[in-house]
């Protein structure tokens, strides 16, 4: 089953996530800060990340940064979907130039979600799972 990180601050917003991921098969984790984020995705090695970007204590910023930089590949090529209620231009790029190819705007539509989480997770780029060390 694979794993998805939601990390997301918004009590409401986290739950409508998750619900729906659990709902299409998928084994979810929430992380309510940028702190609590670094150590999931450590200790719950998700699959995806739906990131927001305004978060407490670590921006999403931050928590982007840990995970392109850590050390397992496992870690640093992690997809990862940015949900954020910012919008420009320069965010997209970026993004972009943070390997982040897929950025919904909120208010999203969860179905929109539930199809990009599973054509992310079904693209043959998961060879860093056959040694995850």
């Amino acid at each position: 089953m694979k794993r998805i990180l939601v990390v997301e601050d918004e009590l409401h917003i986290s739950q409508l996530i998750t619900y729906n991921l659990c709902k299409a098969g998928y084994q979810t984790a929430v992380a309510f800060g940028g702190v609590e984020a670094l150590s999931q995705v450590e200790h719950f090695t998700p699959h995806l990340i739906t990131l927001d970007l305004l978060l407490p204590l670590h921006s999403g910023w931050e928590v982007l940064d840990f995970i392109r930089k850590h050390p397992r590949q496992q870690i640093s090529t992690l997809p990862v979907i940015v949900l954020s209620a910012l919008r420009s231009p320069q965010l997209q790029a970026d993004l972009r130039r943070n390997k982040v190819e897929h950025c919904l705007g909120k208010p999203f539509s969860v179905t929109e979600l539930c199809l990009l989480v599973r054509s992310m997770l079904e693209q043959p780029h998961d060879t860093n799972w056959a040694n995850p060390l």
